[in-house]
């Protein structure tokens, strides 16, 4: 069926109304109701509403103060709402039986959607149940000792299965919640609560009982051997047949059979998905723990000083693209004011005099000119060298030419980072001169490689220049 064959059009109305907030705390009076009384009658329901409009502002919508002769009055308010959630399908209103007290009737599909904004707006996380340890217990006790009652245990092994796929799942995907705020925030504070109480809270219920008392990697053979022995036990299929037969309606035997195998197939396949999920939450912790532990530790030791936060600046600039630069420097410009200090002292005025002897030895002579320019490229070309061997060079230029290549252009060439880059240069100038049985033809411009720029070429493997 379709979700709107089953609720009214307009059941959401009341949770994206100018008055969602009382309406979805009045929802939460229901469903509080609900628990702890029998039959909610109507009188005590609307005084919960009274007191609970008191001091509220409540927004009259269209049709309001029709719908009531007095809708200013908190009485008037509770009817108005109480009116709105028999109109939307939340609730409908009878007599008890025999008398006119009059109650109200929460829907069967409004008791469910309540008990969903229970559990999202309760804080506290929900116990773990040992669901693997119930379902071998299960299992185990049925099929050793009451095998009349497989049926009633294989029942309870698939409830249980489908609630601890649900909540690994929802402990796996909750997982990203607390990397956001990680991402996100800077305040130790925060940090360290999200880390050590909220995520911690969410482990003990949920990852660290599932790893030692309620250990799925103890009891999930055991499990899955037991299912397979029913599996394969025709008597005892039978029997279990028998009882599905008298509890639940099936066309035939057959088909009962066939319920009770694909049951048993799909807690097996279950537990073989969990085991996959568990590789998953293992992985997901270990990166949550590392980001959190690092980002603690980065905030910690970050420079908060006037200094620090300059340095923060002028790095964000620096690493900007053409489109951002020019708004961050503008953005610098108006917020920051940045001025030269100077003072004057007694010394500032005038310089003392430096008397000098005249020395009579002989003049220096007049040094060579030196090439300086010259000098640093060598320098540099001996670094380079130092860094970047012969052979490695060598190994480079023969891994270029791969499934029999005798010619590579400067096009087909990879340069991802400095190292590629530098190795690029060093076999260009050895291809020039000659070396290591590879020579190279020099073409006009320049090729863009990511950030690196080289000169256009073809080399060449064997023969001459």
């Amino acid at each position: 069926m379709k979700v709107f064959e089953i609720i009214p059009a307009d059941f959401f109305s009341v949770l994206v109304s100018p008055n969602r907030e009382i309406y979805a705390d009045a929802l939460m009076k229901l469903y509080e109701m609900f628990q702890t009384e029998i039959n909610i009658r109507l009188k005590s329901f609307l005084a919960e509403l009274e007191i609970l409009l008191e001091d509220r502002d409540f927004i009259l919508e269209e049709g309001d103060e029709a719908a009531d002769a007095e809708p200013s009055s908190l009485r008037g308010k509770a009817r108005l709402i109480l009116r709105r959630f028999v109109k939307t399908g939340w609730i409908d209103r009878e007599f008890l039986d025999g008398s006119f007290t009059e109650i109200i009737i929460p829907n069967s599909y409004a008791i469910t959607v309540m008990r969903m904004l229970r559990e999202l707006t309760a804080e506290s996380v929900a116990e773990y149940d040992s669901l693997v340890f119930s379902t071998y217990s299960a299992l185990n006790q049925a099929y050793t000792d009451s095998r009349d009652r497989m049926y009633e245990a294989l029942l309870v092994a698939k409830s249980n299965t489908e609630k601890l796929d649900f909540k690994l799942r929802t402990f796996y995907y909750g997982i990203r919640g607390y990397q956001k705020v990680i991402r996100e925030n800077t305040d130790v504070n925060l940090l360290l609560k999200n880390h050590f109480e909220a995520y911690k809270e969410a482990l003990d219920r949920v990852y660290h009982p599932i790893k030692t008392m309620d250990s799925f990697s103890r009891y999930a053979g055991p499990i899955r051997g037991i299912l397979t022995d029913v599996y394969y036990d025709d008597a005892l299929l039978e029997e279990m047949t028998a009882k599905a037969m008298a509890a639940k309606e099936y066309q035939s035997k057959n088909e009962a059979r066939e319920e009770i195998q694909t049951t048993i197939e799909k807690i097996t396949d279950s537990y073989g998905a969990v085991s996959l999920l568990l590789d998953e939450i293992d992985i997901k912790h270990s990166s949550m723990t590392k980001q959190s532990i690092d980002k603690i530790r980065y905030v910690m030791s970050a420079d908060q000083t006037i200094k620090g936060k300059l340095v923060d600046l002028l790095k964000a600039y620096s690493s900007a693209d053409e489109e951002q630069a020019p708004q961050l420097l503008s953005m610098l410009e108006e917020g920051i004011t940045v001025n030269r200090q100077e003072y004057m002292d007694a010394g500032s005025l005038y310089h003392k005099n430096i008397r000098s002897r005249r020395s009579d030895e002989p003049p220096q002579p007049v040094e060579e000119e030196r090439d300086i320019e010259k000098e640093l490229l060598s320098a540099v070309v001996g670094k380079l060298r130092s860094g970047y061997s012969d052979a490695r060079v060598k190994a480079y230029m023969d891994g270029l030419f791969v499934n029999g290549k005798t010619e590579v252009t400067s096009e087909e060439i990879s340069v991802e980072d400095d190292t590629a880059y530098i190795l690029t240069l060093l076999s260009v100038i050895n291809a020039y001169k000659g070396n290591r049985g590879y020579h190279i033809q020099l073409l006009d411009g320049y090729v863009q490689k990511n950030v690196y720029r080289i000169p256009q070429f073809v080399l060449k493997k064997g023969g001459k220049r």
